[in-house]
């Protein structure tokens, strides 16, 4: 039995002394369905976490001499909240009630009536918006942005910024988080622009923020105005649309965690020079404390991709485990039992995240935040928040 699984068997055997076990049987092959968002860096990735997680569970579960095993079948909900529904609806079709994955709020939101009607069970690795924070069967591995926030307006603080542009991906999370921003944000908000999740060209819109920009430069001076921005991957396009415009690189700007990680400001030109000039600076969501479930995570997809792991994908890592425990814990594949009985599994456990404590909301309870910043070919941490 290597460390990973030897580890989670200790804490198998010390948890949850108050939590009843069901009398059912566990089939042979539990299924469960992964949706996961392809077209987005950190969700392709989660997908391959999700089975690497799978595999590891399974050798764990031979390991002990347990008589069954996870399966997992995977969907791209492209990045659409309809599309996404519809995976799920597909997969409660074919009697797959338990799902993982589900990344986006703008997915979560469209479908939480649906799955609580159909008494389903989803375990997401990403989806962050605080107004999600509700009493259901969705449970959310990462913190929501109720912490994210105040984090956020630090970091805008200490950088001297009074005069706050935001450019906002228009879904529930961005809008959520950008609400978040402006209501603890004690300076003057501007609007930039807000974008529906579904564009990648931004001509039009760039040309409108090099004016907003140009304005609250020439009234408050470039040294306290900043442009926060608020989306995920069409972050590259509209850098690229930005590139003939001169007044949105006299600024400094900032984002969420959600690009704290990307490595288009490494392979990109134009990227690369934006970043530069504009001391391009993100918050960094991480784990409560390195160990070794999240170093065997990294070994192991530095070994099978050449890359490294994200947060989301330490999530999705813990999805699957915190599912499969406690599958193993109450004997039961009803999604009723494993609602009730995961906070008390989540509250035992430590996964490459570090604790999986959540809130009474079902959200992982500990948010820690970093600042980083990209210093020639590389992120730099330059604070903690």
């Amino acid at each position: 039995m290597n460390n990973v699984h030897t580890a989670l068997a200790v804490v198998m055997v010390s948890m949850l002394s108050g939590v009843g076990v069901a009398s059912a049987e566990i089939p042979d092959e539990v299924k469960i369905g992964g949706i996961f968002d392809y077209n987005w860096a950190e969700g392709a990735e989660s997908a391959d976490i999700s089975e690497m997680a799978v595999q590891d569970f399974n050798e764990y579960l031979e390991d002990i001499g347990a008589e069954w095993s996870l399966s997992i079948s995977l969907e791209d909900a492209q990045s659409t909240p309809a599309i996404a529904l519809e995976k799920i609806q597909g997969f409660n079709s074919i009697g797959v009630d338990i799902l993982v994955g589900v990344a986006f709020s703008s997915h979560i939101n469209l479908a939480a009536t649906y799955v609580d009607t159909n008494d389903l069970l989803v375990l997401s690795h990403g989806s962050q918006a605080a107004n999600l924070a509700i009493d259901d069967s969705i449970f959310r591995l990462v913190p929501n942005d109720g912490n994210q926030a105040p984090a956020i307006v630090k970091m805008l603080e200490d950088a001297g910024i009074e005069v706050l542009i935001t450019v906002v991906r228009g879904d529930t999370w961005g809008d959520g988080l950008a609400a978040g921003v402006t209501d603890l944000f004690e300076g003057t908000v501007v609007t930039g622009f807000r974008y529906n999740q579904d564009v990648n060209e931004f001509s039009v819109e760039a040309s409108v923020l090099d004016e907003i920009v140009k304005e609250q430069v020439d009234e408050h001076g470039a040294d306290v105005v900043g442009v926060l921005y608020v989306g995920t991957d069409e972050f590259l396009p509209l850098i690229q649309s930005m590139n003939f415009y001169e007044n949105v690189h006299d600024v400094r700007w900032f984002a969420s965690n959600t690009q704290s990680t990307k490595t288009y400001f490494f392979d990109d030109d134009t990227a690369i020079e934006f970043a530069e000039k504009t001391q391009f600076t993100v918050t960094r969501s991480i784990p409560t404390a390195e160990n070794h479930i999240q170093n065997h995570v990294n070994e192991k997809y530095m070994e099978m991709y050449n890359a490294t792991v994200s947060t989301y994908g330490y999530a999705a890592y813990d999805s699957v485990w915190l599912l499969g425990i406690s599958i193993l814990q109450t004997q039961s594949t009803d999604t009723g039992v494993l609602t009730e009985a995961i906070p008390n599994v989540a509250a035992h456990m430590m996964g490459a995240s570090g604790s999986l404590a959540l809130t009474e909301y079902g959200d992982l309870a500990t948010a820690n935040f970093e600042v980083w910043q990209v210093a020639g070919d590389d992120w730099v941490q330059i604070g903690t928040e």
